[in-house]
């Protein structure tokens, strides 16, 4: 059958297996680009209404933040969350120095539950980091509607 030296270094082997130690995904909130902190509570405005002289109001369904220099993420996770149950056009992009953008999330009426929150990962491309991670929250049935949003860089 088996000789203990087989036996032996099997176990030894599956042993040996379970004590390397796993190591654990390290993530850090990035800051708001424009703001304090890294976690952005809005209400959903109106759209811009331009005029000749100037716009009337702005919108502000564009939120950015920032992705250090320096530093090279595995992915990015944008977390979105809501004290009522809303619905919500929400898109999501990396952003890149030669001005281009991913997009890796865009879903129209989506709905944000309070004990549900919409969690998107993103991986950036193989040979460059974004500068930038951007939310964009609109929709004519998310006027008036508040969301809480942030976004962490993982190694």
């Amino acid at each position: 059958m088996f000789s203990p030296l087989i036996l032996l270094s099997f176990f030894s082997l599956f042993f040996c297996s379970l004590i390397v130690p796993i190591r654990a995904e390290t993530c850090k909130p990035l800051p708001l680009v424009g703001g304090e902190g890294s976690t952005v509570t809005k209400t959903v405005s109106q759209p811009t209404i331009p005029t000749r002289f100037g716009n009337i109001t702005n919108s502000n369904w564009n939120t950015d933040w920032a992705v250090p220099g320096g530093e090279s993420f595995k992915r990015y996770v944008v977390t979105v969350t809501s004290k009522d149950d809303n619905s919500f056009d929400i898109r999501m992009y990396l952003k890149y120095s030669d001005q281009t953008a991913d997009e890796f999330f865009n879903e129209e009426g989506y709905t944000v539950n309070p004990d549900q929150p919409l969690k998107v990962s993103a991986n950036p491309r193989k040979s460059t980091q974004p500068y930038q991670v951007n939310l964009f929250v609109n929709g004519v049935a998310s006027f008036g509607k508040t969301y809480t949003a942030t976004v962490m860089g993982c190694f």
